[in-house]
């Protein structure tokens, strides 16, 4: 944090009863909150809260954690150890009325920033991802680069900021964006069947009104927007 000329410490609580005390009289911009905390969880914390609330970015160790932590409405949701690019980020994220963006320079300090301190191994999985229809793609989770082919992969979950991958013998969640995935994934495989879902067409077993159902079983709802499109590519192997 002292790194950023734009950030200032305003205190540091040990257990969540001193992060309330701390948060209602220091009134902070952001609040950067652990999961498991003395006393109680960060998202009963959360429910302590009034609505008028500072932005609170979630730090933990857990990928499982970040379906609930959205729904908590959390500005970020960071996966431990967190490197300075990630802290960057989420930072930036925080709305321009409370974090001064504007400042002079801020936009190209954090450009410089973050180039400057990317790790290798960061750049070879951003080059693996973004080399679009590739036979494989490599997905950071936490701390691990997973090799994954794209035909392996049923569906895709998007959590805003974050994803939730589906194939046959497990599940990843991974820090991603669906318009940033869809760009990586065969447009003759994948199907964009909603906001929220991606579907692999070879998995999908039936479609009733405006549902799909996978082979697994899975019921996915067919967006209204999206639903002319996703008929009219599936009538092509129509006999």
């Amino acid at each position: 944090m002292q790194k950023v000329p734009f950030l200032e410490l305003a205190g540091i609580a040990e257990t969540a009863t001193d992060a309330l005390f701390l948060i209602r009289d220091m009134k902070p911009d952001i609040v950067f909150l652990d999961i498991e905390m003395p006393e109680m969880t960060g998202f009963e914390l959360l429910k302590l809260l009034p609505p008028a609330r500072p932005a609170m970015i979630m730090i933990t160790a857990d990928p499982s954690y970040a379906l609930e932590g959205y729904e908590h409405e959390l500005t970020d949701y960071l996966l431990k150890p967190v490197s300075f690019e990630r802290f960057l980020k989420a930072v930036n994220k925080v709305d321009g009325a409370r974090f001064p963006k504007h400042l002079p320079g801020t936009a190209e300090l954090m450009d410089k920033v973050v180039s400057s301190i990317k790790e290798p191994h960061q750049q070879v999985a951003d080059t693996e991802f973004s080399g679009a229809r590739n036979d494989f793609l490599l997905l950071k989770e936490n701390k691990k680069l997973i090799k994954v082919a794209p035909s392996e992969i049923h569906f895709i979950e998007g959590m805003r900021d974050y994803l939730k991958l589906y194939w046959s013998d497990r599940v990843a969640v991974i820090h991603m964006t669906m318009a940033k995935i869809e760009e990586a994934l065969p447009s003759a495989q994948f199907l964009r069947v909603n906001r929220s879902y991606i579907v692999n067409k070879k998995v999908i077993r039936e479609i009733e009104g405006n549902e799909i159902t996978t082979n697994s079983g899975r019921k996915i709802p067919i967006g209204v927007t999206y639903r002319a499109n996703v008929l009219a590519v599936l009538q092509r192997n129509r006999i």
